[in-house]
Formats: structure tokens, C-alpha cells, sequence
């Protein structure tokens, strides 16, 4: 199948009208391979549209993992929208494939000897028995999981980076409103005017993904009362 023609017929399809209500902007060379943010490099396409279009991005570049992960995030569930079985369990072969080649990070930079969380502790006796399993299975769900219910900004993990991003959620929100709710891809450049690098897009775009995961379901900021004693406080603190 040539999946190149397919691409450029769907492109070439957009440049030609002009399309009403809900529409989706896509890069026509993905940044990721070297596109940019001219307008000669955008169209609008339908959500349908756009979500074929990385799926054949995917069979064009199988080893770009961004493409992949960008797909992969097409396809997850929120409660507006089903994932198809087929294309995510295909996606994901994708992704596991790319991580058993040299690319894993945990073989560029192993994380092992007193760099690894467990290094130098025992575990119980019964840590991998079946009761053992069970038992810490139980401890960790639903109240008893240490990070149940703590938002973005409070995890333990969040860096100085992505609490900026979070407190500025409610003017994100409005741009993601204002542009039809695109992606995080494109929010990210919506909101920073494209203004990263290949080599930190990853730390750039995490808050982003979850983000719009959040907006998609409905969560709305400024009707946040934790977000608004985040954002307060933080405000109080620079008067």
C-alpha cells in the first residue's frame, strides 16, 4: 500500500476548501522530521481526517517513536471518545518494539547501584509469593495509593517547570477553547510559539499531555477550588 499517496491526497483534499465547524491543525511535514510552524506547512483537516493521517505517519516513519507516541495518544479513551482495539494494540507493538532497540533509556542510562530507589534495601521474605503480591497490591488501591486523588502540581515529582505551566492552566484553557481543543502537541506550540528543542520536548510537552487529558474531561480551572489556592497562593507570594 502506498501509504505516502494516501497522505498527500488527504493533504492536498485540505488545501482545497474551506471547512466549517470542528477541525483539527495538522503539520503536514511532522516537526519532529524537520517541519515547521509556517503556514505553508499547516492545514485543517476533520478529526477523522487527522486521526488516519498519523496512522499513516506511523507506517511512513515506523521509527520515529514521537510520531508513535503521538498516534498512541489519538487513540486513548476519554469519556467524548473510544479508542479503536485494533489501532492502539498496533501502536503499541510499535512502541515496544522501538523500546527493545537501543533507544531505551534504561539501557543509554541504566538506572542501577545506589541510582535505583531500592539499592541497598531488602525486600520481605514473601515479596514475590503470591500472598506477598496480593498483599501489596491491596495496599496500594484506590484511598490507600499514597498519589490518589493529589493533582499535577502537588506530585511529588512535579519540577518547577511543570507547576508554571499548571498555574497559568486557566489562560491554556482559554486557548484551548479558542482553537477548536487541539492536541497537546499543538498547544504546546499554541502557548510557547514552538519555542523548544528536539532534545527537550519531552520535558516540555509532559504538563501538556496531561493537560488536555484533563480538559477533555471536563475539568475547567478557575472552578477548581485546589487550582485557585494553588494559583492564589503563588500570586500572594510574589506581591
Amino acid at each position: 500500500m502506498n501509504y505516502l499517496k494516501i497522505y498527500n491526497d488527504i493533504v492536498d483534499r485540505s488545501k482545497n476548501r474551506v471547512l466549517e465547524g470542528y477541525k483539527e491543525r495538522h503539520h503536514i511535514i511532522p516537526r519532529c522530521v524537520g517541519g515547521t510552524n509556517d503556514k505553508s506547512n499547516l492545514v485543517d483537516l476533520t478529526a477523522e481526517e487527522h486521526y488516519v493521517c498519523h496512522q499513516l505517519l506511523v507506517k511512513m516513519y515506523p521509527n520515529n517513536i514521537k510520531l508513535v507516541k503521538a498516534a498512541m495518544f489519538m487513540v486513548s479513551a476519554t469519556k467524548h471518545q473510544r479508542r479503536s482495539n485494533k489501532t492502539y494494540s498496533w501502536l503499541k507493538k510499535q512502541y515496544s518494539e522501538y523500546m527493545k532497540g537501543p533507544n531505551n533509556p534504561q539501557k543509554i542510562n541504566p538506572v542501577k547501584g545506589p541510582r535505583h530507589g531500592m539499592f541497598g534495601k531488602k525486600l520481605p521474605a514473601d515479596h514475590f509469593t503470591k500472598e506477598g503480591l496480593k498483599s501489596l497490591s491491596e495496599s496500594k488501591l484506590g484511598d490507600k495509593n499514597p498519589m490518589a486523588g493529589i493533582k499535577p502540581w502537588k506530585h511529588g515529582r512535579a519540577t518547577e517547570y511543570t507547576k508554571n505551566i499548571w498555574r497559568k492552566a486557566d489562560e491554556i484553557y482559554k486557548v484551548w477553547l479558542e482553537n477548536n481543543m487541539p492536541s497537546y502537541c499543538r498547544l504546546l506550540t499554541l502557548t510557547n510559539n514552538g519555542n523548544y528543542t528536539d532534545s527537550d520536548y519531552n520535558t516540555k510537552v509532559s504538563p501538556f499531555m496531561n493537560m488536555v487529558k484533563y480538559f477533555r474531561n471536563d475539568w475547567v480551572p478557575t472552578k477548581d477550588l485546589e487550582w485557585k489556592k494553588f494559583k492564589l497562593k503563588d500570586e500572594d507570594e510574589e506581591a
